[in-house]
């Protein structure tokens, strides 16, 4: 899908851009600004205009999203100094947002709002129902941009969601990062001066960043949703108290804990149960580990988090910045003395000199320091000229004599007068200069608006031909490998399926197991050891993941990386009933996506429409492979199921085992009834050419032989090993 985030740099923003990056789809983003030194590592294309821009409209046009998500509450471009001048630039700027979408009649809106839009204090968890108090001019705006969104959703009946997130936790990277989150805020803190403070009747709902994420994306793929209004939270509450003395327990030595306990009690829990509901919720990290996580990671970047000023550095780094700090600001002056000595020399030369004694060197020297540093340079290295000047004087004068004289204060005013007009029409010259840069770029802004689209569009139009025809394995290709199903030999087509699979998904440890009766699967055929890790046997019910996305029909994503579980999985269905799945276990992470989800979905289905049209053929003939009334295949029949199970052995595909019949107490006529309702149903009995009786057991190793051969035993039919897998 191409996905649209309108929002400045930000934790969310970074999080959700890489979940929408791995899920393989094209993101697009506003920024609402034009700083450079942002950026959006996952963007396949950056359009930095304000919101409020008449080049936004332009921008939904070339896009042409499916899902536009605006961060709200996690724009990045929102913390500011002037909250209420931002508050309204934010307003008209969501409006002409809201426009420009609408004019699509495409796609859906999500807007990410926080519990902040609560300003009151509730004894039970706040549901959706509960109307927003909000208290502030952040929580008031935010509450005004809902019902902004609301009422593209109630009025013109669009797709728009509206999600309040709890107060999130999560690893910040840097300074910036940790102001977004209490429990990060706090970290720092303690970090930074080695205080903390707290209040013992304010609690919040805190909820792993990730976990959000996960949550906003199941709205986003999702096909329908019942409500526009739905909150992320844990539900679960976390007391500032709790906070400190879980970072004064991690950070492994004594806080100054500050309390600031109030009468204004504060407890906002937002309930959970409607998207828990619907999506489902899950909790992968608790503020536990985030506080540890964290306070690890600033002791190991402490350069990230540690200002020049804070009490955290040891005495070595507080000397440095210092010294580095003094040493800036000195070396002006100590140019201005170091130039001073060679213009005091020439100075001194050109005195008693026919030609150079009309020269004033000191003259040049502070015009020099004013033309290039401006008037505070200029200042100083005209009270180094004077003293040079008053210094030179008293070789010839005493010093009563020069103080006393009236030229003195003539060449003494030149001087001053001279240096402080220059170095003052330096420093307005700059600051001409900056703002003429400034206002240039202002207007240059709006004429480039266009020229940047039209190059965005064209690079998107590249990308895209680039995709189409570097695409090895287009649904047509993938078809016309699946149809040379149809042409193969009707027992061997799993066993080349199989391989079409390893083949296409570019995956090496490729398993193919069958269903049958409550939901037992049994294996087929897998392509390595790894893919048949989990098993000859696998009660479906016991491996709840594989189960609850097999029941959806959908295909399994192991999103957690558990080593226990295929990385993608698929069932086939046949008349409403699980019958096979199909596991890939080597699948890296960044290729489980939703278009390779869709591929493996294609395949599956095409690959079932072969296995179906072999089945109803083996069907037709079933009177002719089997002896009358009797279980047993006929010998011509038997063999070349033999030799396909021989063939698949020999290329690593399967382990089987075949076993003579030797003797049967019951004769041989009706032993083979009795093997029949003794044996599973991927078993099979059968006549050789030697006019002999066998079993083929397919999937089987030797300890497994042994527990069949007991049980034919019991029933007085004794066995041998005829012919197993490697011999």
């Amino acid at each position: 899908m191409d996905i649209m985030l309108v929002g400045g740099i930000s934790p969310m923003m970074r999080k959700l851009s890489l979940k929408l990056y791995k899920e393989g789809h094209k993101i697009y983003v506003l920024s609402g600004n034009r700083n450079p030194a942002e950026r959006y590592e996952y963007a396949f294309e950056r359009y930095d205009f304000p919101y409020d821009s008449a080049s936004v409209e332009e921008v939904f046009r070339s896009v042409n999203p499916d899902v536009t998500i605006l961060l709200g509450a996690f724009d990045g471009n929102l913390p500011g100094d002037d909250l209420r001048r931002e508050a309204i630039q934010y307003a008209a700027g969501l409006q002409n947002i809201l426009l420009s979408w609408a004019v699509l009649e495409k796609g859906r809106l999500i807007f990410l709002s926080s519990v902040e839009v609560y300003g009151n204090s509730y004894l039970i968890p706040v549901k959706e129902s509960v109307e927003p108090e909000p208290r502030g001019i952040r929580s008031l705006m935010l509450f005004q941009a809902e019902e902004s969104c609301d009422f593209y959703r109630k009025q013109l009946k669009r797709d728009v969601i509206i999600l309040r997130l709890d107060r999130l936790h999560d690893v910040p990277r840097d300074q910036r990062e940790a102001a977004w989150g209490i429990c990060e805020r706090k970290c720092l803190d303690a970090v930074q001066s080695g205080t903390i403070s707290y209040r013992r009747n304010h609690k919040y709902g805190l909820t792993y960043m990730g976990d959000a994420v996960e949550t906003i994306y199941k709205l986003i793929a999702c096909e329908e949703h019942k409500y526009g209004l739905y909150h992320i939270a844990s539900g679960k509450a976390f007391s500032e108290q709790k906070i400190a003395d879980t970072i004064e327990e991690h950070l492994g030595r004594e806080l100054e804990k500050i309390d600031n306990t109030l009468d204004d009690k504060k407890n906002v829990i937002l309930a959970n149960e409607r998207i828990k509901e619907e999506f489902g919720f899950k909790i992968w990290c608790e503020p536990e580990e985030t506080i540890e996580k964290t306070l690890s990671y600033m002791k190991k970047h402490s350069g990230k988090f540690l200002d020049r000023s804070s009490p955290g550095w040891d005495i070595w780094h507080r000397i440095y910045f210092k010294t580095r700090d003094l040493m800036g600001a000195l070396v002006p002056y100590i140019e201005n003395l170091i130039f001073f000595i060679p213009f005091f020399m020439l100075n001194n030369r050109a005195t008693g000199s026919q030609y150079f004694s009309k020269i004033d060197f000191y003259l040049i020297y502070v015009l020099l320091f004013a033309v290039v540093h401006g008037q505070r340079q200029a200042t100083f290295s005209a009270l180094l000229a004077t003293a040079g000047y008053v210094f030179r004087q008293m070789y010839n004068k005493s010093g009563i004599a020069v103080v006393t004289d009236y030229n003195t204060y003539v060449w003494i005013a030149e001087i001053f007068i001279v240096g402080l007009i220059v170095g003052y029409m330096k420093d307005q010259l700059n600051f001409i200069k900056e703002e003429n840069e400034q206002e240039v770029d202002f207007l240059s802004e709006r004429v480039t608006d266009i020229a940047d689209i039209n190059d965005s569009n064209l690079r998107v139009k590249e990308g895209l031909i680039t995709q189409v025809v570097n695409y090895d394995c287009s649904l047509g290709t993938v078809y016309d490998l699946v149809e040379q199903l149809d042409k193969d030999n009707p027992l061997k087509i799993l066993f080349h399926a199989i391989t079409l699979i390893r083949n296409v998904m570019d995956c090496q440890d490729v398993s193919l197991y069958r269903i049958h009766t409550e939901h037992y699967a049994r294996l087929f055929g897998y392509t390595s050891e790894k893919a048949a890790s989990m098993g000859h046997t696998v009660h479906l019910p016991d491996k709840g993941p594989l189960y609850e996305a097999f029941s959806r029909e959908e295909v399994y994503l192991n999103r957690t990386m558990d080593p226990q579980y295929p990385m993608m999985a698929y069932c086939i269905y046949e008349e409403g009933n699980m019958d096979m799945m199909i596991l890939l276990w080597s699948i890296p992470f960044e290729r489980m996506t939703i278009d390779e989800s869709n591929r493996l979905t294609v395949i599956s289905k095409l690959i079932q429409k072969a296995v179906k049209r072999s089945a109803a053929y083996l069907d037709l003939l079933r009177n002719e492979r089997y002896q009358d009334e009797r279980p047993a295949l006929w010998p011509e029949e038997f063999e070349e199921l033999i030799s396909t199970y021989r063939e698949a052995g020999a290329q690593n595909l399967t382990e089987y085992i075949l076993l003579q019949v030797v003797s049967a107490e019951e004769g041989m006529e009706n032993a083979g009834v009795t093997i029949s309702n003794m044996l599973r149903v991927t078993d099979y009995i059968g006549y050789r050419n030697d006019g002999k009786l066998y079993i083929l057991l397919t999937s089987t190793d030797r300890k497994d032989c042994g527990f069949v051969q007991g049980d034919l035993e019991q029933k007085g039919i004794r066995t041998v090993i005829s012919e197993e897998m490697g011999l």
